[in-house]
C-alpha cells in the first residue's frame, strides 16, 4: 500500500437511486481520483442486499453480502461509538 495517497474529497456525496435494474442503490458519487468507490445496491423483490468496494490503488475489489455487510455496519458503529469519533467535526 505504499502507492496509497490520501485524498480530501470535498466534493464527495452520498446519494440514493434507483438503478436500471429496478434496484436501490446508495453510492458514493464526485470522488476524488484514486479515492475507494463504494456502493450497497438492495433488490426489493428478493430481499438482497451486495455491497461493493472498489480499491482504485490495486484494482482490486470486495463483495459482501447484506449479512456481511451488517456485521461491518455493526463492527464500524460500535467502534466509532465507543473511541467518541461517531460524529463529523
Amino acid at each position: 500500500m505504499s502507492d496509497y495517497f490520501y485524498t480530501t474529497n470535498k466534493n464527495a456525496r452520498i446519494v440514493n437511486r434507483i438503478d436500471k435494474t429496478g434496484k436501490s442503490r446508495t453510492e458514493t458519487q464526485g470522488r476524488d481520483v484514486g479515492s475507494v468507490e463504494m456502493a450497497v445496491s438492495t433488490d426489493v423483490n428478493c430481499n438482497s442486499t451486495n455491497l461493493f468496494i472498489d480499491f482504485p490503488y490495486d484494482g482490486g475489489t470486495a463483495r459482501l453480502n447484506g449479512h456481511e455487510a451488517r456485521t461491518l455496519y455493526r463492527l464500524l458503529r460500535k467502534h466509532y461509538g465507543k473511541t467518541g469519533k461517531s460524529r463529523k467535526g
